[in-house]
């Protein structure tokens, strides 16, 4: 630990993980049907690592350290989401193809376990055939992610280092991802939201380079109307709802397996459909699926219940880690999480933690005077 451990953080973290721990327990005590242990057991070793790191980062460093730490390790994913990119001209007749772990019935093909791609949906620009950049996760909506956190970073907590701001943009639209490249324009125009009032010309600018940005992101957007991806997240968001209805209070259970098998014979509910379709102009063509959700907010919802989930969800907004234009941070951890399957991931877990110790340490406070 470093320094001694200071009694109001010790007690703190002890209430945390005495309150995250009887969280869990209650689930699973009154999850639905039979749900495999194992699947809690991660999840409380999760929470122990993400207290246990909070604890050291509060009692020996400070919220400066970790943001340098994080920017190093982004930047990293960034480099090599470049050459990810870059080098698949180079690589392309070398790939062998390897299954995603943990049974998913999907494949992606790699260059000696060094870069990894997936060549059966590539992207025709200009006549030339481009592969989107996932990185080092299992789609590139994952990776723009974390380059848009990278760019929040390097445009409202540390100097601005243009270079590494133009190779972010770079490495997001390589990502072609539709969520990354909004989230990116409106980062951008905050970023320079001072330089622009003071120079106008940029503004012209701006839109010279945000106009082909949106019409890429709108192509893209319409083209994923017909695809299994928006109807996916679609479907999940309609289908998880309707669910929620039946489970408002105790929720069905974190064993996301159990999850699968059970949304496969669960029928929504016509009457919620309609109401989606007439409010969207979109038809949901999906019908019923034994995937995993792509959206962690109504996930969370649906497997712990309204009142712990809405809990768990203010205490990630209220997290202490990036406190430098916090509502900006919380925007694109809001968007992500609404599109990704990543909320309970630690990386993002550790945010609703730090929340709670943060509210928690309110009362360690008091009873330590």
């Amino acid at each position: 630990m470093g320094e001694r451990l200071k009694k109001s953080i010790f007690n703190t973290s002890l209430l945390t993980l005495g309150v995250f721990y009887s969280i869990i327990l209650i689930n699973y005590i009154y999850c639905l049907g039979v749900q495999s242990y194992v699947k809690y057991v991660f999840h409380l070793l999760n929470i122990s690592s993400c207290v246990f790191i909070l604890t050291h980062l509060i009692n020996n460093r400070d919220t400066s350290y970790f943001l340098k730490r994080l920017r190093l390790i982004l930047r990293i994913i960034l480099y090599y989401s470049i050459c990810n990119f870059l080098f698949y001209s180079l690589v392309r007749n070398n790939l062998f193809e390897i299954s995603y772990p943990y049974g998913e019935d999907r494949f992606v093909k790699t260059f000696n376990y060094i870069f990894f791609y997936d060549p059966e949906h590539p992207l025709n620009i200009l006549g030339l055939d481009f592969i989107r950049n996932q990185g080092w996760f299992w789609e590139p909506g994952i990776n723009q992610i974390y380059l848009n956190i990278l760019l929040y970073l390097e445009g409202f907590v540390f100097n601005r280092n243009r270079w590494i701001i133009l190779l972010v943009v770079f490495a997001i639209f390589t990502t072609y991802s539709t969520t990354g490249i909004i989230i990116m324009i409106l980062l951008l125009l905050l970023i320079f939201k001072s330089s622009i009032k003071q120079n106008p010309i940029l503004i012209f600018l701006a839109i010279s380079v945000a106009i082909p940005f949106y019409f890429i992101a709108k192509s893209n957007f319409e083209e994923k109307l017909e695809t299994n991806s928006f109807q996916k997240r679609y479907f999940d968001l309609v289908q998880t709802i309707s669910i929620i209805k039946d489970y408002p209070l105790t929720g069905i259970g974190l064993d996301d397996t159990f999850f699968s098998e059970f949304r496969s014979s669960h029928f929504i509910n016509n009457n919620l459909v309609k109401s989606f379709e007439e409010s969207t102009s979109i038809e949901l063509r999906a019908k019923s699926t034994d995937k995993g959700s792509t959206n962690s907010i109504t996930f969370l919802i649906l497997a712990m219940g309204i009142p712990i989930s809405s809990f768990l969800l203010y205490c990630m907004f209220k997290q202490t880690l990036f406190p430098n234009r916090k509502r900006i941070f919380m925007m694109i951890v809001f968007i992500s999480v609404f599109t990704e399957p990543l909320l309970l991931r630690p990386f993002f877990l550790i945010l609703i933690i730090s929340g709670m110790m943060s509210f928690f340490n309110k009362f360690t406070k008091q009873n330590n005077l």
